[in-house]
């Protein structure tokens, strides 16, 4: 089963160290960390209030990256059957 660990470099919660480690915890895990990525999966400076403001916008797309590697993950998936 394949693991996807998908980091934000922006994350208020939850750090790139604590991703490594859980990446660290599953050898075969693939960890991705993604710049300006925040806990919400919206590419947010890093600055607190903008940070804050991103939970309760909607209008804020997700980062375009991490689209990009979850349907990565999928079509990987999908090959392989």
């Amino acid at each position: 089963m394949p693991v996807l660990i998908l980091q934000g470099t922006t994350d208020l919660t939850v750090g790139v160290n604590d991703a490594k480690l859980l990446a660290a915890g599953n050898p075969s895990a693939r960890l991705v960390v993604i710049e300006g990525m925040n806990h919400v999966l919206k590419e947010v400076p890093a600055e607190r209030e903008k940070q804050l403001a991103s939970y309760n916008d909607p209008s804020l797309p997700l980062a375009g990256k991490l689209v990009d590697e979850i349907a990565g993950l999928i079509n990987g998936l999908k090959a392989a059957n």
